[in-house]
């Protein structure tokens, strides 16, 4: 059996899945095992979006759309509640059943009773929300509600054409466009017009800077931000911030004040990152580039997101790096044929994967947002599954010498590679 060389995470059930296709190379990643670089310019980008369930897709292939545009519908079940009938109503079980004033199967109302006990101590159990009764059980007491159905709109998240349909589930959307990762970040799928507030990488975000103008903008900071900046962007429903850095005090700040305490459990060494904050709520989506601390920008990253002022551009903060890898991703379509051939790169797949001398960042929980260089390509060694073979890169990061494998690393400049063009910002802030 030959060995399968992994260079990346491949991307988690039900998120967005690229394929991406470097300008001039012809080269294009496999689904499901694809190598987005950490910066990426002028790259055909295929996404694909899935509805959560089976529903109607109601666009077309070849048909064009905006980040906002409905692409399917569907109807999104209620998680359901159990209650101890039987305890409230103060009977056994068995006599539970008796007190239902509808059989399983009946949906009642917000405020319906379900359940009354007449006579002495009457009892009245009524439904805390619109609901189905899709359980009674006579043996322990117990039933459980069912919510209504709620409808769910998939939406594009990215502006570009439909290139495929996904029966009953979504389509594939391909569009030119400019791609980064971040380091870490909290808020889900966002979308909005760039607003820069920093003129270069060591700036940081000003909190007099956050004022009626940048309601609804997302905005590009340099260096690092304060507890105080996103207080106040979520006060003024700033949809966004794509910033180098933050310190773990400023971070924890900011959690107690949101109480989104779970997002981070900040204080502890390598920094623990939920597996899924799908259930979690936030008032605005972070992307950070560099990691914690007080570190700039960038500057290949800082001067491309530039270009890109006063224009839409689409956000992601998600973060797991464990159960489903997933980072932080910014997405910023090129607008014009002359944008097109200002930042046309032409890169083979391996310019995305390190060699001697590459300047990389770490990306594993206990080094994250580090940077170092690669020194030298140890050999492979096996891996955690059957016939698999880890890729080893030597990093040498303050210092110190670190074996790691591909997975763990990310490249942010390769040896001789010229820096990216100079863009002069429309309006500065």
């Amino acid at each position: 059996m030959s060995a399968k060389y992994s260079d990346g995470a491949s991307a988690s059930p039900g998120s967005i899945i690229k394929q991406a296709q470097v300008s001039g190379s012809g080269v294009r990643a496999a689904a499901g095992n694809q190598y987005l670089p950490v910066l990426a310019q002028n790259v055909t980008l295929r996404v694909e979006r899935r509805l959560p369930s089976l529903g109607e897709v109601v666009v077309a292939p070849g048909q064009r759309v905006d980040s906002d545009s409905i692409l399917g519908r569907t109807l999104l079940p209620g998680r359901p509640r159990v209650y101890n009938l039987a305890e409230i109503m103060e009977v056994s079980p068995r006599d539970m059943t008796r007190l239902i004033k509808k059989p399983v199967g009946s949906t009642f109302a917000k405020n319906e009773v379900v359940a009354a006990r007449k006579g002495f101590g009457s009892l009245q159990f009524k439904a805390p929300f619109e609901a189905i009764l899709s359980i009674a059980d006579s043996a322990t007491g117990y039933i459980s509600l069912t919510p209504q159905p709620e409808p769910y709109n998939l939406e594009a998240y990215v502006r570009g054409q439909v290139a495929d349909i996904i029966p009953s589930y979504g389509a594939t959307i391909q569009l030119q466009a400019s791609y980064a990762r971040g380091a870490f970040g909290f808020g889900g799928e966002r979308y909005g017009v760039l607003r820069v507030l920093a003129t270069k990488p060591t700036d940081a975000i000003d909190p007099a800077a956050i004022d009626p103008r940048t309601t609804f903008f997302i905005l590009l900071g340099g260096s690092f931000i304060t507890a105080e900046v996103l207080r106040r962007a979520v006060e003024l429903k700033v949809r966004g911030i794509i910033t180098g850095s933050i310190r773990e005090e400023e971070l924890t700040k900011f959690l107690e004040y949101r109480q989104r305490e779970a997002f981070y459990r900040v204080g502890q060494h390598a920094w623990r990152f939920p597996a899924d904050l799908s259930g979690q709520d936030s008032p605005l989506t972070l992307v950070v580039t560099e990691g914690f601390g007080m570190r700039p920008m960038a500057s290949r990253l800082f001067e491309m997101l530039l270009g890109h002022d006063g224009e839409e551009l689409s956000i992601d903060g998600t973060t797991r790096l464990r159960r489903g890898w997933q980072r932080p991703e910014i997405v910023m379509p090129v607008v014009t044929s002359r944008e097109i051939s200002q930042l046309s790169t032409k890169l083979g797949a391996a310019d995305h994967l390190p060699k001697p001398g590459s300047t990389v960042r770490l990306i594993n929980p206990t080094y994250l947002g580090a940077m170092g260089q690669v020194i030298s390509l140890p050999p492979s060694r096996r891996g955690v599954s059957p016939g698999q073979l880890d890729r080893l890169a030597e990093v040498e990061v303050s210092g110190k010498r670190l074996v790691l494998p591909f997975a763990d690393i990310e490249v942010i400049e390769q040896p001789g590679q010229a820096p990216a063009p100079t863009v002069t910002s429309r309006q500065l802030v």
